[in-house]
Order: structure tokens, then sequence, then C-alpha cells
């Protein structure tokens, strides 16, 4: 018999996947104020709540909702627990929270793995989710040691060219210059950019991994290759509206440099 709970649930979620997150969390909260719910619904509605407010960049609010959900999920701990711990530990990063953001994210990790074998490709959201945090605290061979097992276990799963596995790859390059291995981040930069170019053409994601190349190519005197990556990343930003902001400043000081370089 149709629950009409569990249908309003699919239907808030469903929201969210159109991106629709103020109207899911409306529709959420509309049944939050139904009555009392059992633990497992409970959880999957805070869980939920957690998700939209954080897509709308209210990341303390989102951080409570995925506490609750957590706690409520204890009972049966297991993958869904340990999902709403990588979106606490995701929240708290974004609440500059970073050494609780650690902590939770460990503990996250360290529940999905005593139920899971380590190939398992469900591991791979918290292996991220962990390692931006242990980034932000620069613990960078963490960092790399986790998001070296995410690229392995989402290219398995998803292709050695997906969007997931081009996220890895940039933020590998990341570390790479961040602990002076420049060929190596520039190698890095270079996969990335070509998953973005095919995938997603004219994109925001593309001209990131643009800039982040363009600047990587920089830090290693490569003056006209840096300068050229650059010019395309504000092209490429241009053409998605965007011609302002402290990140298309940044690229065009950098940009500027490369030309003052090629000058002299």
């Amino acid at each position: 018999m149709p629950d009409p709970i569990d249908d309003a649930l699919t239907a808030a979620f469903a929201l969210m996947g159109q991106g629709s997150m103020a109207q899911a969390e409306s529709a959420l909260r509309a049944i939050a104020r139904s009555g009392p719910l059992p633990a497992e619904k409970e959880g999957r509605l805070r869980y939920g709540l957690g998700l939209s407010l954080h897509q709308q960049g209210k990341a303390a609010e989102a951080r409570e909702e995925f506490m609750q959900a957590a706690s409520l999920f204890s009972g049966s701990g297991g993958a869904a627990q340990a999902l709403a711990l990588t979106a606490q530990a995701r929240a708290e990063l974004d609440c500059g929270m970073g050494g609780q953001s650690v902590s939770t994210g460990r503990r996250a990790l360290a529940l999905l793995r005593e139920r899971m074998a380590g190939d398992d490709p469900r591991l791979a959201p918290s292996l991220f989710s962990l390692a931006l945090a242990e980034y932000e605290g620069r613990h960078f061979t963490e960092a790399e040691a986790l998001l070296r097992k995410a690229l392995s276990l989402w290219s398995a799963q998803r292709g050695a060219e997906s969007l997931e596995a081009s996220t890895c790859l940039n933020d590998l390059g990341r570390i790479c210059e961040e602990t002076g291995r420049l060929a190596e981040g520039i190698s890095l930069h270079r996969a990335c950019l070509a998953i973005r170019e095919k995938r997603l053409g004219t994109h925001p994601e593309t001209a990131f991994s643009m800039g982040n190349l363009g600047t990587a190519l920089a830090s290693a005197g490569q003056w006209a290759e840096a300068a050229e990556m650059l010019s395309r990343s504000l092209e490429c930003y241009a053409r998605c509206g965007r011609v302002s902001g402290d990140s298309i400043e940044g690229l065009r000081r950098n940009l500027e440099i490369c030309r003052k370089a090629l000058s002299c």
C-alpha cells in the first residue's frame, strides 16, 4: 500500500534533483510539520533538509540537520549514517571548522570500512570529502592518498573520463603544486582539463581547469603557454557570462605577470 510520507519525501528529493532547492526545503518542512515520523523517515527528512540548505549556502543550518540525521540513523548504522556524517563533514568544512570536519570525515570513513570491501565504489564520496578537509588542514600526504583511492574507485565505477575523476585529478594537481612537484601537477591539470573539455565543453568548470593549468604553468616559468591558457580561461568564463569577481581578477593578474615576463 502506498505510503504518503515516502511519496512526499521522494517528491522533495526529486525537486533537489531538478535544482529547486528552496522548493525542496519548503516541501520537507511541510512534511516535518505533519507530525512525528519513524526514525528512518525522520533521518531521510533531516538529511534532505541538510542537502537543500547546504546548496543554498546555509552551511551552519545544514550541519545541524546532518547531525540530526546521523543520530537518527545510528540505530541501524551502515551506509545511511556514514552518508549523513560525510555530508556533515562537508558542511563543517564550509563553516570553517576544518579540524572538526577531519574528525567527522574519519568517523564516516571508518564506519564504511567496517562494512564494505576496500574496492567498494560507495567509499569514494567519503574518501573525497575527507581528502578536502585534510587538504585544508595542509595534511597533504593524507589528502593525496585519499584522493588517489577515490580516483581509482570512481574510475573503475564510472570510467576514467568521469567528472568525478576530473575533480580528483584537479585536486591532486593542486597538492603536487603545493609540494613542489610542478611537472606532475601540470600533467594532472592537463588530464583534468581534457576530461572537462570533452564532457562539458564551454562551462565554468572547464574555465576553472584552464585557469589552474595556466597558473601551474606560470609557476613553472612556462610563460607563453601559461599566458595562452589564462587567456582561454578568461574567454571561456566570459562565454559563460562571468566577467568579474575575485577569481576572474586573479586570473587577469596572473596573465599580466606572464605578459610582463614574456616582454623582458
